[in-house]
């Protein structure tokens, strides 16, 4: 038997289905795994890495066996997913070029997937970081008060075989630490057309098979200025309608697709405004941006931050 919240005002039924569902958890911990105690409500994910996709062990930290655990664990609870890092700029087309990509780890991710009967997710098609540098560079000097860097340092950081783990390695925009590609920019009209041909590709490769795409991801400015928009290369070089351009061109990859905006710290009521006013701009203008992808906020005084890991976004892993 259902119950039925739909009489409560919006509060009371966000906690009511709270509560609902944490009762079902208890329930069915000795009886189902999440994937089917949830079925007829929603879909239950989990992000894997290279290592699960690929079935080996190599590189990340987990021995044969553990990697093998791994995997039984998340077939058998789980009924989506999304890949770790293989679906960012900077791991999928890592060169500049139609021959720049690389998209084995990705493939192996989409068919891990899809032979497990899974929801696939991709996640994401535009960041201000995890993009190689090549994305950004060009003939135009940056502004007063942003330092040159020469080009060969440019084409160096992104040759073959210099996508190393590690935050410090992440390229464009921002590495994690802050610091921002400051080499000569391509204009709006080159970033707009390698962002075209990037979501192009990606998107069109898997379509039908990847179902939904974050395809933008953390746009918003953190703190609780005036911006709304983070100061990002992206915005820089192209403008605030960067992220319609992303969305409409994913769509033209892909029309079935679910296409998501991502971003993290909504618990925050002023950045969760941003959220509010940025959403709204895109719908007045028609962009076909379907969904929200929303990172939960995690008490700050229980987890530390790790960044090991095959160039990855820091890890909160709780300790109390």
């Amino acid at each position: 038997m259902k119950t039925r919240i739909s009489h409560l005002n919006p509060r009371i039924r966000l906690l009511a289905a709270v509560l609902l569902a944490a009762t079902a958890i208890a329930n069915a911990a000795d009886k189902a795994a999440l994937k089917d105690a949830f079925r007829d409500h929603f879909l239950v994910g989990a992000a894997i890495n290279r290592g699960m996709a690929t079935g080996k062990a190599g590189g990340f930290n987990r021995t044969q066996e553990q990697v093998e655990q791994d995997i039984a664990l998340v077939k058998e609870q789980f009924n989506q997913v999304t890949a770790e890092n293989d679906t960012k700029w900077q791991l999928i087309h890592p060169r500049e070029g139609a021959g720049g990509y690389n998209f084995d780890p990705a493939d192996a991710f989409v068919n891990f997937g899809l032979s497990n009967n899974m929801f696939v997710v991709g996640h994401t098609l535009v960041w201000h970081s995890q993009t190689p540098n090549w994305v950004f560079a060009g003939t135009n000097p940056p502004p007063p008060g942003v330092a040159n860097v020469s080009p060969a340092s440019v084409t160096n950081t992104n040759a073959a075989g210099t996508n190393a783990p590690g935050r410090g390695r992440l390229g464009g925009g921002f590495d994690g630490f802050g610091r921002g590609y400051a080499g000569p920019r391509a204009s709006r009209e080159e970033l707009l057309q390698r962002m075209r041909d990037h979501i192009h590709t990606v998107v069109g490769r898997y379509k039908g098979k990847i179902k939904a795409w974050d395809v933008v991801n953390e746009a918003l400015a953190d703190g609780g200025g005036t911006n709304v928009l983070r100061n990002s290369l992206w915005l820089q070089i192209i403008g605030p309608d960067y992220i319609a351009k992303a969305f409409q061109y994913a769509h033209e990859a892909d029309p079935n697709a679910i296409l998501r905006y991502n971003d993290y710290g909504l618990e925050n009521p002023a950045k969760r405004q941003k959220l509010v006013t940025l959403i709204k701009s895109l719908q007045e203008r028609k962009v076909p941006v379907h969904a929200m992808s929303l990172k939960t906020a995690i008490d700050p005084t229980k987890y530390t931050k790790s960044t090991k890991g095959e160039g990855a976004e820091p890890r909160e892993t709780l300790t109390g």
